[in-house]
């Protein structure tokens, strides 16, 4: 494949993108995100932390939790005491680590629930830890605290006394007294509860632009593929198999090496929005009820939108986010006519029927490829699918059928690695 052209992505947008996508995985702790990235902020400031220190201790924040790949993690990490507390953190060290820009955010996620200890909590397994994932635990905890249906400027003097409490066992000492002196100025607590909005510190942080090669640019989709899919067991390798049959469409159809790829991205990040999806609906083994299909329904919707900050990305949230739309118009939830979808969405809509049928389901067993295709032969004699693209696919099944398969396979031993990592990783046993 020819080399792509390196693409200019503000960092900001990254971040907030990211931001977005795994608040969807439950609404109660939307908020939670963007109020500790403040409040760091704030810590930060009065720290004197450098501008780019400062930047990464932002990015940490604003997706610390990342990691907690179900509801019930994310709602756990919203106990001001809960058990487990590193298993999320280090899930969300491995996710973050593998795309280079985040690699310092990622180090000070890993650590971010470690106890100061009255020092030791400076090294764990002989493993430095970041102050900065020192300063984001108290950012943390101190968001939690914080009630916002009730005046924050009346509880300041409750929250400073249970950060006291545990001043030198759960906290370090410097960092209580750096919250203690800021503390006093009432715009802290008034940022942490009116400018929750990450637009906010986007305008307060000159965010620079970063200039990143092709291949680092899927390493970034592969980072959002990872927070989609490894919720699951049952979704870990789907968005794999969707992107390598979509792409070999593609090269059958007569895409260009550009194209080609930009529809393998596609494919990648087509079911972003299913985060908005709880983990239990995802590995429910019996029909979902007409409120949980509504659930899934809207997930599209998110992927449409998510993707909107990152400029670059125009023609791959197209393609990815218009999957369930159909040739007549009764697909969603755009509800789109034939001559309003693209030729690239037509592609993934087939790439993705035919990969979630052969694949194992909670309630079924995955189709052989030979049923799958008489399901989207029907689809395409009802102009629901493209016609030519579910012929392409039918004559040359064979071979995508065997490209999808092994892309999967990759991605299953992927996942395996990543929850085994994490396990060993994780300080609980």
């Amino acid at each position: 494949m020819e080399s792509q052209p390196n693409m200019v992505i503000p960092v900001f947008d990254l971040v907030l993108c990211l931001a977005q996508a795994v608040d969807l995985v439950s609404p109660e702790v939307a908020d939670h995100h963007k109020r500790t990235a403040q409040i760091a902020y704030g810590l930060g400031r009065q720290m004197k932390l450098p501008p780019d220190e400062l930047q990464d201790l932002v990015i940490a924040a604003a997706l610390h939790d990342v990691g907690g790949l179900t509801r019930q993690d994310r709602l756990a990490a919203l106990e001001f005491e809960f058990q487990n507390p590193y298993g999320h953190a280090v899930l969300g060290y491995l996710l973050l680590k593998t795309f280079p820009p985040f690699q310092h955010a990622a180090d000070i996620v890993r650590f971010h629930h470690v106890a100061w200890h009255n020092g030791l909590g400076a090294v764990l397994d002989g493993v430095p830890v970041l102050d900065n994932s020192h300063l984001l635990q108290l950012a943390d905890r101190v968001a939690i605290l914080i009630d916002p249906r009730t005046d924050v400027l009346e509880q300041v003097d409750g929250i400073l006394e249970k950060i006291r409490a545990q001043s030198g066992q759960r906290f370090n000492p410097e960092h209580v007294r750096v919250i203690e002196a800021l503390s006093e100025k009432e715009a802290f607590w008034l940022d942490a509860v009116f400018m929750v909005d990450l637009n906010y510190l986007g305008r307060r942080l000159k965010w620079p632009e970063i200039d990143i090669t092709e291949q680092e640019f899927l390493g970034l989709t592969n980072l959002f593929r990872r927070i989609i899919d490894f919720r699951s067991q049952f979704t870990a390798a789907h968005s794999a198999g969707v992107a390598a049959a979509a792409e070999a469409l593609a090269r059958l159809y007569g895409f260009t090496e550009s194209d080609c790829w930009l529809i393998h991205l596609a494919g990648l990040l087509h079911d972003l929005g299913k985060l908005s999806v709880p983990a239990e609906i995802l590995e429910k083994p019996s029909r979902l009820t007409r409120e949980e299909f509504d659930l899934v329904r809207r997930h599209t919707y998110y992927t449409f939108h998510l993707l909107e900050p990152l400029k670059v990305m125009d023609v791959v949230r197209v393609w990815g986010a218009f999957h369930h739309e159909s040739m007549d118009g009764h697909g969603y939830p755009f509800h789109l006519e034939e001559n309003e979808l693209p030729l690239g969405s037509r592609v993934v809509t087939v790439a993705d029927i035919f990969t979630a049928l052969t694949e194992d389901r909670p309630y079924r067993q995955g189709l052989l490829p030979e049923d799958a295709i008489k399901i989207l032969a029907d689809g395409s004699a009802h102009h629901r699918l493209d016609s030519q693209i579910v012929s392409l696919l039918t004559a040359n099944l064979n071979d995508i059928n065997s490209v999808r398969a092994m892309a999967q396979a990759s991605a299953r031993q992927e996942y395996q690695q990543f929850i085994s990592l994490g396990k060993a990783l994780t300080h609980t046993d």
